[in-house]
């Protein structure tokens, strides 16, 4: 008996720290989501496209379970968001990165945790009536089985 109420101690213990470190996650996800969105000017578009495969497959000479890419065309904020996604973004879920990117859009989170994203085409807005973006979330299927893209793209206003 006691073992089960150190567990349960234990757990009522750590399960704040947990809650608030998946916060600050995706509020730090946000923000890196936001730097992107606020950097592209009017009459200005940017995009950036996460590439992600799930399975197995050889490459190289070795057996791989999965990868990322991200394009960025060169554009600054768009290397820093890619470099962020590569390192903070799901491979086996893509989407779950669509979920996030949404939920980051929206006034509160918009998309239960219980809603599984498979692909998908959404578009809407970011900023002001007067200084904004319109925002392109693209997720379909790539070439290979497995392979999939996200593709985010921001039209300045």
């Amino acid at each position: 008996m006691k073992v089960i109420s150190n567990l349960i101690l234990a757990l009522v213990l750590i399960t704040p720290g947990v809650t608030a470190y998946a916060h600050e996650k995706t509020g730090e996800y946000c923000s890196e989501l936001k730097g992107f969105m606020t950097s592209v000017k009017p009459d200005e578009t940017r995009e950036i496209t996460l590439r992600t495969f799930w399975g197995a497959r050889e490459e190289g000479g070795q057996l791989v379970m999965g990868s990322k890419t991200c394009e960025h065309n060169d554009y600054d904020p768009g290397k820093k968001l890619c470099a962020y996604l590569i390192e903070h973004s799901s491979t086996e879920f893509a989407g779950a990165n669509a979920k996030r990117i949404l939920n980051c859009l929206a006034s509160k989170p918009a998309i239960g945790k219980h809603l599984d994203i498979h692909s998908g085409s959404f578009a809407t807005t970011f900023g002001s009536q007067d200084r904004g973006v319109l925002v392109n979330l693209d997720l379909l299927p790539d070439k290979e089985p497995g392979e999939m893209v996200l593709r985010l793209q921001v039209l300045g206003y």
